[in-house]
């Protein structure tokens, strides 16, 4: 949840980028976030808050 966090406040407040989507993989509990103006980043958060 803190990379998650982190990585959505840099997003919104630091860079301005909307956020799309936010999902998870149930098999590996990994979080994917979609994000930009163009959809043009992605972004992976595993388990230990390593993000991608």
């Amino acid at each position: 949840m803190r990379g998650l966090y982190r990585l959505s406040y840099w997003l919104r407040y630091i860079t301005l980028q909307p956020i799309h989507l936010v999902c998870v993989d149930d098999r590996t509990s990994n979080l994917y976030v979609l994000a930009g103006s163009t959809e043009n980043l992605k972004f992976q958060i595993t388990p230990d808050g390593e993000v991608f």
